[in-house]
Order: C-alpha cells, then sequence, then structure tokens
C-alpha cells in the first residue's frame, strides 16, 4: 500500500460510497422497471411469472456483475487510521 493523506483517503472513501449506489441504484431500477412491464404479460418462466423471474434472477446477475466491478475497479485497499504527515 502506497502512503496517502488524509484527504485522498477522504476522497478515495466518497467514490467508493457514489459506486457503490450507482450499483444499488441500477439495481433497483432493473428490478422496479422489468416488474412493471413485464406484470401484465401473463406469460410464465420456470412456473413463476415472468415478471418475477426475470426481475428477481436479473437482478441477482446485476449485482453479483456490480459487484464484481466494485471489487475490482472502484475499491483500494487502505488503511484509515494510518496518516502520512504532509509535511514529507
Amino acid at each position: 500500500m502506497k502512503p496517502t493523506t488524509r484527504e485522498e483517503k477522504h476522497a478515495q472513501c466518497v467514490k467508493e460510497i457514489k459506486a457503490t449506489l450507482l450499483v444499488t441504484l441500477i439495481c433497483m431500477l432493473w428490478h422496479v422497471i422489468t416488474g412493471f412491464a413485464l406484470n401484465g404479460s401473463g406469460a410464465y418462466f420456470l412456473g413463476m411469472p415472468a415478471w418475477f423471474s426475470v426481475s428477481v434472477f436479473g437482478n441477482i446477475i446485476i449485482a453479483l456483475v456490480g459487484v464484481w466491478w466494485l471489487m475490482k475497479k472502484v475499491f483500494v485497499d487502505f488503511d484509515y487510521d494510518e496518516e502520512v504527515e504532509e509535511g514529507k
């Protein structure tokens, strides 16, 4: 881990929070939009109404891809307690 200042650590935390909220918003939108869009279709998938199957199983896939993206591209491992003196 490279030494970082408190401001850099705070900026990274804010970046992680925003990215996590984005993934959560995408999951929520998928769940609601597919639920309402397929509600009146009368179609069935895996013995359940299509709106439920597509909404829930699609949401699981989106969440897994979102968590993978967060872990690989957004989250950074650093020790929040340890600080570097800014004068050095």
